[in-house]
């Protein structure tokens, strides 16, 4: 797959913008956005490799190993690679000379220092490297067509692996095991993988937000939490239910219902032009307002695409980008009560000029036997 060219044109306008003549790409996902290129990193120490955009030039630099993807995956690219004992920065630095480029943004965000200073030595009296702004953050923040046909495809089989899972969850089988029956599913059905190590916790685990599975039982009356995701077509997808099995206690019930209205809340009231914070608020009043404000300790959501956390952020602290159409984010408020069990419910939306499209169609029901309900219908 090809890169789009009009995301090169829309990110040329950008640097232009910016006054920065050329930028170098790093960021796996950004280079396979504008690109087509897929590789991975051996994250931190190895990347798969670098592009250098120009005002007319668009150049992927990598090593022999990736060759021949690159030539399939990135055919409008021109590559250049590094052999043997020459580095990345020698092939970086013959480039600056070849193209006469007088100042170079990178994702400072994503280079480790020790690049950042072989770079910088390499370029000395060359050129000025410079921290970017993050033009291509904005740009993949709002999703294109392709882009969107791709995340509706995840979303679909992560609801079909939740269905499976609703199916399979009962007392006796372990977090382990359901986290097993996640993988193998999605897997087996299309999916390159996970998007992210799927938390399939129960009982005390619930109130750990990013617990991780263990041999544990699940037992009778009590809750099980799915946080779990694919990655289909290089895009993820992320959705969280709480169900019960058998008899909750009523502090329990009452937290479920107080997440699932404000995750309500906040899903129905977004509109373009607020910010994070500001849909962030919303749920985070009607959590307060009800008395378990303090138990509602990480933001409301996440910008999701080819990462599982990318911008635009939907939390107090980071949420200050004007939410726009086209944009797709988590809605996941909890509420955890260390010792006894936490709730969290979360849908991927599409914000639209209208207000949010719900993308995840799981049922939200308290009782897995009202899921169970629901999913044969």
């Amino acid at each position: 797959m090809d890169g789009d060219p009009s995301r090169l044109g829309r990110l040329r306008a950008a640097l232009g913008r910016a006054e920065l003549p050329a930028l170098l790409v790093s960021q796996p996902e950004s280079r396979r956005y504008l690109s087509g290129y897929a590789a991975t990193d051996l994250a931190p120490r190895e990347s798969a490799g670098y592009l250098l955009i120009t005002a007319e030039r668009q150049l992927l630099l990598t090593d022999p190993r990736t060759e021949g993807q690159a030539i399939a995956e990135a055919p409008s690219f021109e590559l250049r690679l590094y052999r043997g004992d020459v580095r990345m920065t020698d092939v970086l630095r013959d480039l600056v000379k070849e193209l006469h480029i007088t100042k170079l943004g990178f994702e400072a965000h994503h280079v480790p220092v020790r690049l950042w200073q072989q770079m910088t030595e390499a370029l000395e009296g060359v050129c000025t490297l410079v921290a970017a702004p993050d033009v291509l953050d904005k740009l993949r923040m709002v999703k294109d067509p392709d882009e969107l046909e791709r995340l509706r495809a995840s979303i679909a089989l992560n609801d079909d692996a939740f269905a499976h899972l609703a199916r399979t969850v009962e007392p006796g089988v372990t977090e382990l095991e359901l986290a097993w029956e996640m993988e193998n599913f999605v897997r087996t059905h299309g999916a390159e993988g996970l998007s992210f190590p799927p938390i399939t916790v129960a009982g005390p685990n619930t109130a750990i937000p990013h617990a991780v599975p263990s041999a544990r039982p699940v037992g009778t009356d009590e809750f099980v939490l799915f946080d779990i995701g694919c990655l289909l077509g290089g895009y993820c997808s992320d959705m969280t239910r709480t169900v019960a099995l058998g008899q909750v206690s009523t502090k329990l019930r009452d937290m479920w219902q107080v997440v699932y209205e404000a995750q309500a809340e906040a899903t129905v009231r977004v509109r373009p032009g607020m910010t994070g914070k500001d849909v962030d608020a919303i749920a985070r009043e009607y959590i307060t307002s009800a008395g378990f404000g303090e138990a509602f300790t990480h933001g409301l959501g996440h910008g999701i695409g080819l990462e599982i956390h990318e911008p635009p952020w939907i939390t107090s602290s980071r949420g200050s980008d004007e939410l726009r159409p086209g944009m797709v984010f988590s809605i996941e408020p909890g509420v955890y009560i260390p010792g006894e069990g936490g709730v969290r419910i979360e849908d991927l939306v599409l914000l639209t000029d209208r207000g949010a499209e719900v993308l995840c169609t799981s049922p939200k029901k308290l009782e897995l036997s009202e899921v169970l309900h629901d999913l044969d219908q």
